[in-house]
């Protein structure tokens, strides 16, 4: 199974090594994540490590502040665009 996995890492497109993780993760009883992690980051341009739950919810709070940024900007333009004041 490891060699098969090492082959996929090394011919499939990193689109599709993706692909595969993703599933893979979904199904944890395939594959150690350590290996997981290693066939991965054998792949050029892409680099996987595992975090701690600090650190996502570091993550996970950054993402949120950066969609309100994101959903902010876009109310601001489109009122811009339509010439309605922020009052």
């Amino acid at each position: 199974m490891i060699e098969l996995l090492k082959y996929l890492a090394n011919n499939l497109q990193p689109e599709d090594l993706l692909k595969l993780a993703h599933f893979l993760s979904k199904n944890p009883q395939i594959i150690d994540q350590e290996t997981l992690l290693h066939i991965i980051n054998e792949v050029d341009g892409m680099e996987m490590h595992e975090i701690d739950k600090s650190q996502y919810d570091q993550l996970e709070k950054r993402f949120k502040e950066i969609d309100e940024i994101r959903q902010n900007s876009e109310l601001y333009k489109l009122l811009k665009d339509n010439n309605i004041g922020l009052n």
